[in-house]
C-alpha cells in the first residue's frame, strides 16, 4: 500500500479493500489520537470518537466522496465528531498543554521538521508552541507538524477564507519569533520557519 498515492488507497478502501482499511487505520489512528487530545482532555473520549469514526467509514464507504488527502478527511471528520460531543455534553473543550499530558508530535511522515531541525531545536519549537493561544496553536500544529495546506486548515477550522488561515499562521509565527529570540540558535530557526511559510503563499 505504501507505494500507492492517498487517492488510490482511498479508492481501494471505498471499493471494499480491507488491506487499505488496515493501512489507513494503523497509519493514521495514532496521529488522530494526538490531534484529538488538543481539543479533548478525556483520552477515552478521543479513542471512542476515533473508533466511531472508522466504524461509520466502514458502514458508508461505498457512499463516501473522493479525497486526495486522507489525513485532511480524517482530521476534519474527527474534529466535527468531537465538536458534536461537546455540544451534547455542554462542556468546553480543554486544550491540554505540555504539562497536562499532551505534547505536539511531529508526524513521522512529515519531513518538514525531521530534515531541517535537530531534536533539540524541535523540542524548543514545540515548547514555544505550547504558549500560543488555542487557535494559533492549532494552526501551527496543522501547518508545520501535520503538513496540511492553508486551504485544508481553513476548512478544518471553519474559516470562510483561505487567507484567514494564512494570517493565523503568520500571527502565530510572529508570537513564536518574540518568544524564541531568547533561545539558542533562534535566528536560524525563525528564518527557516518564515521561509517555509512564505514559500507556500
Amino acid at each position: 500500500m505504501k507505494h500507492l498515492s492517498e487517492e488510490q488507497i482511498w479508492k481501494a478502501f471505498k471499493d471494499g479493500n480491507d488491506e487499505a482499511l488496515s493501512f489507513i487505520y494503523y497509519h493514521y489512528a495514532p496521529k488522530l489520537y494526538n490531534y484529538g487530545r488538543q481539543f479533548c482532555a478525556e483520552a477515552d473520549q478521543v479513542k471512542d470518537a476515533i473508533q466511531d469514526l472508522f466504524c461509520e467509514m466502514i458502514q458508508s464507504r461505498g457512499r463516501l466522496g473522493d479525497t486526495t488527502s486522507i489525513k485532511f478527511y480524517l482530521y476534519a471528520s474527527l474534529k466535527r465528531k468531537l465538536m458534536r460531543v461537546q455540544e451534547r455534553q455542554q462542556k468546553q473543550f480543554a486544550f491540554v498543554g505540555l504539562e497536562g499530558g499532551f505534547e505536539l508530535n511531529i508526524s513521522d511522515g512529515n519531513d518538514l521538521f525531521n530534515q531541517i531541525f535537530s531534536a533539540d531545536t524541535s523540542q524548543i519549537i514545540k515548547e514555544a508552541c505550547a504558549k500560543l493561544p488555542e487557535k494559533q496553536r492549532e494552526a501551527i500544529a496543522l501547518y508545520f507538524f501535520e503538513g496540511l495546506s492553508y486551504e485544508e486548515i481553513a476548512q478544518i477550522m471553519a474559516m470562510t477564507k483561505v487567507k484567514s488561515a494564512r494570517a493565523l499562521v503568520y500571527r502565530a509565527l510572529e508570537s513564536l519569533s518574540e518568544d524564541l529570540t531568547i533561545q539558542q540558535h533562534v535566528s536560524q530557526t525563525i528564518t527557516a520557519l518564515w521561509a517555509i511559510c512564505l514559500s507556500t503563499n
